[in-house]
């Protein structure tokens, strides 16, 4: 990281990530990317990326529900979550890559997408900032286009959270969208408390406002605050999903690529959580998520977070706070190989 970023759960000093090639007989290649805090959990998950492959190397690449199937089966030991899902998730995406470049297409035209500028908010506004460092980041926010801001709260006091809320609402005016991320760090006591107080500021959601495995208190508060509650990006698959959804806990549905088990899986939860006439909002991976939002019209927003744009020599492009899918068969990707040989942490391994 250019600087050091503090979470009421984190403090983020380096991203590590696991990338991931397919490679196929006809000569296609696939890829993919999870990420983590900590090596040796990269690590573990590389494990698991060379396990779970092992299972469904040789299998038709076209059949991906063949493989997921498999996969499904083959995780059934560890349990469908965790990082068995997440490493499972680079392996399907890797495929659909590979779908997209057999027939020539870019993976939003193969789920039924269109070709539009999508809305993107700009993520930040990080609690080991300074409330001069908000103000700036704010106004430069907004001068790059962005209509929609995420900032973090969970500060050490209430009145510090509610003065951060104030702050960035003072700058961006009243017709910039605002989020407001908790990260997990209020208790359910806490969150009542500052939603109530955070309210008149016209504050679109709060996500993850308490752990979020605490169902019965995220429902909680999805009942009692005004503020919508957006949450499910710490949650895996549809199972997760369907106990917030069924427990009425979440407001808006916010679907993580990598712990949703890949593009299939996404795609599906998606599909769930628009049944039930509910938002849907992605957690980072904007690189690969600009496709499923091309072919979910009704969703709001797409997560624009730049810590990964390093490892790719292209990508879709950012103008004026929205983002277009690429035109490049499958993901539209390929990985910086120079920046990645300065920063490789041990060899680059193979699957034999």
């Amino acid at each position: 990281m250019d600087r050091p970023v503090r979470t009421p759960i984190h403090h983020i000093e380096a991203v590590d990530n696991v990338l991931v090639e397919i490679g196929t007989d006809e000569g296609l290649t696939g890829i993919a990317y999870l990420w983590c805090f900590g090596k040796e959990r990269a690590r573990a998950l590389e494990a698991l990326v060379h396990d779970l492959f092992g299972h469904v190397q040789g299998m038709d690449a076209s059949a991906l529900a063949a493989v997921n199937a498999r996969l499904w089966r083959e995780m059934n030991f560890l349990g469908r979550s965790g990082a068995v899902l997440i490493a499972a998730s680079a392996i399907d995406t890797a495929l659909w890559d590979i779908a997209g470049k057999r027939v020539g297409l870019p993976l939003w035209r193969l789920l039924g997408g269109s070709d539009r500028p999508i809305r993107a908010y700009a993520g930040g506004f990080f609690l080991s900032d300074p409330i001069e460092a908000i103000r700036e980041e704010a106004a430069a926010r907004v001068a790059e286009g962005f209509t929609a801001v995420k900032m973090r709260c969970g500060a050490a006091s209430v009145a510090e959270d509610v003065e951060r809320v104030a702050t960035v609402r003072a700058v961006v005016g009243p017709d910039v969208d605002i989020l407001v991320d908790v990260v997990q760090g209020w208790t359910v006591e806490r969150a009542l408390k500052v939603g109530r107080a955070i309210s008149e500021f016209g504050i679109t959601y709060i996500e993850d406002p308490i752990a979020f495995d605490d169902i019965e208190g995220m429902a909680l508060l999805a009942r009692q605050l005004d503020v919508p509650i957006a949450a499910g990006e710490n949650d895996y698959g549809r199972s997760g999903f369907r106990r917030l959804i069924e427990a009425r806990a979440v407001d808006i549905a916010m679907i993580d690529l990598q712990r949703a088990g890949g593009i299939s899986e996404w795609m599906k939860i998606a599909a769930m959580v628009e049944a039930w006439a509910m938002p849907v909002v992605p957690h980072v991976f904007h690189e690969i998520s600009v496709h499923m939002l091309a072919a979910l019209p009704s969703a709001p927003f797409l997560e624009y977070m730049s810590w990964w744009e390093p490892l790719f020599e292209s990508g879709p492009r950012l103008e004026a706070g929205a983002m277009r899918p690429p035109n490049a068969p499958g993901l539209g990707l390929a990985f910086n190989e120079e920046f990645i040989a300065r920063h490789l942490v041990g060899d680059r391994t193979w699957a034999s």
